[in-house]
């Protein structure tokens, strides 16, 4: 695959760098999830004197592999090239120190001749109950967003939002089925859902598009009431449900105003 083919010869070329002392991956690869569409998280732990120097030779480490149609720079964990190849690979190259490392998601090990990643225990993406409870109630508030712009004919920004409710009630789909992700949100949400909450979950963003609002929001709420039982006590007790079901009697009495396109 050319994923494996990128940090192969990344790997040859980059450990050799004086200014390199570990040399690992996170992403797809690291979790053995890897398939054609997969980019390639490559991470660097330089030397903290170094880590200038080293920046200054990213690019042509990169296009030892093969030609860049694009690169840009980031810092989101480190310093960051976000490159993309002639061959369409999407390759982010990032660098850190051993001290600005952070312990989220598994790691594959390439190259440690200090051992810097034998104790590493990566963190999971999990939320705790008051995340939880504080979607749940951004939700809520959305839904009051969404009606006013609704309501005013602003159907651009109520389709915006409603990409807002869909995103919050992904959150806490995760929680409930795969609570050690929950921070991933939609990202293999599918594989996480039985057929029939998979097939609504769908359906409700079909529907959130300008033309179908607002049976897409609508949809959106009845799993939101339909998962808020599945919740613990502990969270569920604390949710704020009479302004919830307040604003689902709002949302349901919205008519569909004939926003499709002219």
């Amino acid at each position: 695959m050319k994923q494996l083919e990128a940090v192969n010869t990344m790997l040859d070329v980059i450990k050799n760098d004086s200014a390199v002392r570990a040399i690992f991956l996170k992403g797809s690869i690291a979790r053995n999830d890897l398939d054609d569409y997969s980019d390639v998280d490559f991470y660097c732990i330089v030397k903290e004197d170094q880590i200038e120097s080293f920046l200054e030779r990213r690019l042509d480490y990169l296009q030892q592999y093969k030609p860049l149609i694009y690169w840009s720079e980031s810092n989101f964990v480190g310093p960051q090239i976000v490159a993309v190849f002639n061959n369409g690979l999407h390759f982010d190259l990032y660098t850190v120190t051993f001290d600005s490392l952070h312990h989220t998601d598994e790691i594959k090990v390439l190259y440690d001749p200090e051992q810097l990643l034998q104790d590493y225990t990566p963190e999971n993406l999990t939320i705790n109950k008051d995340g939880v409870i504080r979607c749940f109630h951004e939700f809520t508030f959305s839904l009051l967003e969404f009606e006013a712009a609704y309501c005013r004919n602003d159907i651009l920004w109520a389709s915006r939002l409603a990409s807002h409710l869909s995103g919050d009630i992904s959150i806490i789909l995760r929680y409930l089925y795969d609570e050690e992700n929950a921070r991933v949100g939609f990202k293999r949400l599918h594989k996480s859902l039985d057929e029939r909450l998979y097939k609504k979950m769908v359906e409700a963003m079909d529907y959130c598009g300008p033309s179908y609002l607002p049976k897409g929001v609508q949809l959106l709420t009845e799993i939101a009431d339909e998962i808020m039982d599945k919740l613990p006590d502990e969270i569920s007790n604390k949710l704020n449900k009479a302004f919830f079901y307040y604003m689902v009697e709002k949302i349901n009495r919205l008519k569909y105003n004939g926003n499709s396109k002219k």
